[in-house]
């Protein structure tokens, strides 16, 4: 077997095949026709371990056996046989699928007697990424009435790139987004779509003038996403009220103390420039009064 073959072997266990499987007819597929004796040299596995394999790949249609003295065994072309593999692995995937509706459906709520609308008082620790991310699609997609969010500039830009649509699904159903993220050094690095959410009077965004104390997601004030570590998928999720009373606490409180904009002295200089002008006014008028009397 020469170093090439490996990818190939690879590709053969991929479809379904043991490694001494896919030795064995990768060999018999390059010799064309062969005996036990060859095939065991030219693979390197042992002449028992053929007299066993072989009849295996017989039935998977791979192998034919060709009645002479000795006993010799043709494969099929590789084209050939990698296509009866993958369709067995294709029936096999629709078999699967049909088990698994199968199972959903025995599992339904109203066959096996509980009511799963809110589960109960818990503390669940997510720490690998898939299960991070459907939990937290989940709990978006769950809101009726109050989404939260507070986290930093670089994770505000990732949620938003990998939720977009289910935000905007939750503010069609009326449900209220809050965010509140840090400024980025790169304005840019905030997606511009955040302008076209803002025309939406549901969604609300303010901007920390420090760095985001904490990540984490309110939904409904029922249930709570906390980031507990600097990885972004390891988070503690809880619906125990006292824990989600008390991160809404703390989002109402840094909510109350930031800004509409990424750069707050410049609403000052705007309203300062405002109030001088509105000084100016009112001046002009009290000496345009005073003329008219004289």
């Amino acid at each position: 077997m020469v170093q090439d073959d490996d990818s190939c072997i690879q590709a053969l266990i991929n479809l379904g095949l043991t490694l001494l499987q896919a030795k064995i007819y990768l060999t018999l597929a390059k010799l064309r026709k062969a005996g036990v004796k060859r095939i065991s040299e030219a693979s390197n596995v042992a002449r028992p371990d053929v007299y066993r394999v072989i009849p295996t790949l017989e039935k998977l249609g791979l192998v034919e056996k060709i009645v002479t003295n000795p006993t010799m065994y043709k494969a099929s072309p590789l084209k050939e046989g990698l296509s009866i593999l993958l369709q067995q692995k294709t029936e096999e995937h629709g078999e699967l699928q049909k088990k698994t509706k199968a199972l959903l459906s025995n599992f339904q709520e109203n066959n096996i007697g509980i009511a799963l609308e809110r589960e109960d008082l818990q503390f669940v620790i997510a720490s690998e990424k898939k299960l991070f991310l459907k939990r937290f699609e989940k709990a978006i997609n769950a809101g009726q009435m109050s989404e939260d969010f507070i986290g930093t500039a670089a994770g505000f830009k990732n949620m938003l790139s990998c939720n977009l649509q289910d935000f905007k699904r939750a503010m069609g159903r009326g449900v209220k987004i809050r965010a509140i993220t840090e400024k980025a050094e790169n304005q840019e690095s905030i997606p511009r779509i955040v302008q076209d959410l803002k025309k939406n009077p549901l969604f609300k965004l303010k901007y920390t003038s420090d760095q985001c104390p904490v990540s984490m997601m309110i939904c409904d004030n029922k249930e709570v996403n906390i980031h507990i570590s600097d990885r972004p998928e390891s988070s503690l999720c809880s619906n125990n009220p006292h824990v989600v009373k008390l991160a809404a606490i703390c989002f109402e409180s840094l909510w109350n103390k930031a800004h509409e904009s990424p750069d707050p002295t410049r609403n000052q200089k705007r309203g300062s420039r405002a109030k001088a002008q509105n000084r100016n006014n009112r001046r002009h008028k009290s000496a345009a009064k005073i003329g008219q009397t004289v």
